[in-house]
């Protein structure tokens, strides 16, 4: 049996007939620059996740970048974050020509230890930027009182959380501001690209909105520098179609994350993932933390089950960051994680069987 890591075979097969027939439409239109397509699915995000304001950007990136420009901190200040995450999060922080200043994680969740973060702060702190790793978001209560504490602002990177909630509310939406990605992959993915701002501040809003076109509130006026970062018309179109569908995919991701939970269950050498109570978790990636992971992930490969590992450094040991002045050893937990993580395969159209077969390979290693 072959088990992909990730396919969109089967989205492809129950609707994309939907979506071309939506894209064909725009193509009829026309409007393939923040036309009808991006202005529906910014008010249908903003419903979902219950943000006043939801803006449409390229990508994740993007949004993340422009997001922390808006808050206009000033240069050289710190901002606090995790270092077990994509690139992005923390580039975002480095573009803005601020200094990330990185807290160990929580072995259990993979998201940043909200009770480190206070003993990182300095003067020069202005910002803490979370992380929503893999099917919860990070602990956005302690962080968002921690925050009003001291007065500091908060961008919640929320890439992989379209769908989690934390204590109720959606990711992204208890921060001043907060970002979601659509990269193919995610929960909700595009045919390409796209990413999303939410806040429920109306400046924050039209700092965002200004930026992604240039700085230009109207043509060929432009009141200061900004970007060309708008979500495609199409990609926007293909993203309505899914968002009919996109519950009960993620009741499908649930229903494969418990069957995993069930076949790996007292596996030795296996941690699986930590949900916390007041997490609302939504399955992007079902990833366990295992003894020997680059022999399993050999194994599982050699017999045709596709896997991915998040992730496998820390952002204070890349090279482009050398210049901070991290060092293998300062964040010993996520350097851990970044040893011992591995991402299975979690899909919709994934069959109770590609479970079982897997299951079964990792089984048979660890007996071995």
């Amino acid at each position: 049996m072959k088990v992909p890591f990730f396919t969109n075979q089967y989205q492809e097969e129950r609707y994309g007939h939907e979506i071309l027939a939506r894209i064909g439409e725009v193509n009829k239109k026309g409007a393939f620059i923040l036309g009808p397509e991006v202005k529906r699915f910014e008010e249908r995000m903003a419903a979902y996740t219950g943000a006043r304001h939801a803006i449409g950007v390229a990508n994740g990136s993007d949004a993340l970048f422009l997001a922390l420009e808006a808050l206009k901190i000033p240069e050289g200040s710190e901002v606090i974050t995790t270092p077990f995450t994509f690139f992005a999060s923390t580039s975002c922080i480095v573009r803005n020509r601020l200094k990330p200043v990185f807290v160990d994680v929580n072995e259990r969740t993979c998201n940043i230890d909200a009770g480190a973060i206070e003993a990182r702060l300095t003067p020069k702190t202005r910002a803490i930027l979370p992380v929503d790793l893999f099917c919860q978001t990070a602990e956005m209560d302690r962080i968002d009182a921690l925050a009003r504490k001291h007065g500091l602002k908060v961008l919640e990177d929320s890439a992989e959380g379209f769908g989690m909630k934390w204590d109720g509310r959606h990711a992204g939406t208890r921060a001043d501001l907060g970002v979601l990605s659509f990269y193919p992959t995610k929960t909700l993915g595009a045919y390409g690209d796209g990413g999303l701002v939410l806040t429920n501040d109306d400046a924050l809003a039209a700092e965002v909105r200004l930026t992604r076109v240039h700085g230009a509130p109207t043509k060929y006026e432009h009141t200061r520098v900004g970007s060309n970062s708008r979500l495609d018309e199409i990609q926007a179109a293909v993203l309505n179609v899914k968002m009919d569908h996109v519950d009960g995919e993620i009741r499908e991701r649930a229903a494969l994350a418990e069957a995993y939970r069930a076949r790996l269950a007292g596996v030795p050498g296996l941690a699986l993932p930590f949900v916390e109570q007041k997490a609302s978790p939504v399955w992007y990636v079902f990833s366990i933390q295992c003894e020997r992971r680059d022999e399993l992930q050999a194994r599982l490969a050699a017999q045709g089950v596709g896997t991915s590992v998040y992730y496998p450094r820390g952002m204070h040991e890349q090279p482009c960051f050398a210049g901070l002045g991290g060092r293998a050893g300062d964040f010993p937990v996520a350097e851990r994680l970044c040893r011992r993580s591995l991402a299975l395969p979690i899909f919709p159209g994934m069959t109770e069987a590609m479970v079982d077969f897997t299951c079964g390979e990792i089984r048979k290693f660890y007996a071995a």
